[in-house]
């Protein structure tokens, strides 16, 4: 605990392929916490707190390190179909949102997404971790969530 994120993947994991100037992000704990840019991985200590400050967290401390090579948006699609296979559909913002999530990040991995639609990751985001909006657009997801996969999910690899 407490080492520097730079650090535990220089020293203690074989480094960045191509070097660090070669990073683009790392998820820190794995697919259910936020990712993080290179100027963030350079400086965050692996710890709850350093991680909370940015809005990421260490969840399974499953360490995803992402070069330039690494399609982003590509990537969350990726984890997105996961959740959405995993999702045992029993409450609505798992059931729907995970299909919409899905839907959206396949929209934009071709370029076909609506400039809207960013605004609506966040409103599902939120969702999925209890924070139900006024807005209309959330209206058919407002009736909780039963399982895991909600409150795993919440803070969704997509960047701030």
């Amino acid at each position: 605990m407490s080492i520097p994120l730079q650090e535990l993947i220089d020293r203690h994991c074989g480094g960045v392929i191509g070097g660090w100037s070669n990073l683009k992000a790392i998820i820190p704990g794995g697919s259910s916490v936020r990712l993080l840019p290179k100027n963030i991985c350079e400086q965050v200590l692996m710890d709850f707190d350093s991680l909370r400050d940015q809005q990421s967290g260490l969840g399974t401390a499953a360490v995803i390190v992402m070069n330039n090579t690494t399609d982003v948006i590509k990537a969350i699609l990726r984890l997105s179909k996961f959740y959405q296979h995993e999702s045992c559909g029993q409450c609505t913002p798992c059931r729907e949102g995970t299909s919409w999530l899905s839907d959206i990040m396949g929209r934009m991995e071709i370029g076909k997404a609506d400039y809207a639609e960013i605004d609506m990751l966040d409103v599902l985001l939120n969702i999925s971790a209890g924070n139900f909006p006024t807005d209309r657009r959330a209206h058919d997801l407002r009736l909780g969530r039963c399982g895991g996969l909600a409150s795993s999910r919440s803070d969704s690899p997509l960047p701030t």
